[in-house]
């Protein structure tokens, strides 16, 4: 019976062990409760930010651009852009602005297949602002989409909508 007694004694945590181990268990339970509630979609904290098509330019996003565009979103139209992605402040800009600001050569020929080709209205504007950035590979794509008229002159070429909101 003392051996009988003797086990159960020895195999008794003893309370400094179990307040040790108290907080790496509540830390597992806790894990464990939110990885249920992230598998079932309960996890507050996780934002659904769908992209604008301005932004996805200029993140070089071209499957959500493409995605976009099959949705229904207008390649043309002016969209936000966050703060940080092309600057610290909020802007509202075109996506091929957005492209050209980010110096994304490609993304400029995809605005261009999915419907935003540069007119020939818009060419001394983008083409300034492609010559502001002072990247000849961009240069080169804006100048692919349209010719670029004989004289421009940047200071009275009309401002694309880049400013903020």
């Amino acid at each position: 019976m003392d051996s009988l007694m003797r086990g159960v004694r020895e195999s008794t945590p003893a309370p400094a062990a179990v307040v040790l181990g108290l907080p790496g268990v509540l830390l597992a339970c806790c894990i464990l409760v939110l990885a249920m509630a992230s598998a079932a979609g309960l996890v507050p904290t996780a934002k659904d930010y769908q992209l604008t098509l301005a932004e996805a330019a200029a993140l070089h996003d071209i499957a959500e651009i493409v995605r976009l565009v099959r949705s229904g979103a207008d390649p043309r139209q002016p969209a936000p852009v966050r703060a940080g992605m092309i600057r610290e402040e909020r802007m509202v800009v075109t996506p091929m602005t957005a492209a050209i600001l980010e110096r994304r050569v490609d993304v400029i020929a995809i605005l261009a297949d999915v419907g935003a080709r540069i007119r020939p209205d818009e060419v001394a504007q983008y083409w300034c602002l492609a010559q502001a950035r002072g990247d000849t590979a961009v240069l080169a794509a804006v100048e692919a989409q349209a010719p670029r008229p004989a004289n421009i002159d940047c200071s009275t070429a009309p401002r694309l909508p880049a400013s903020n909101e």
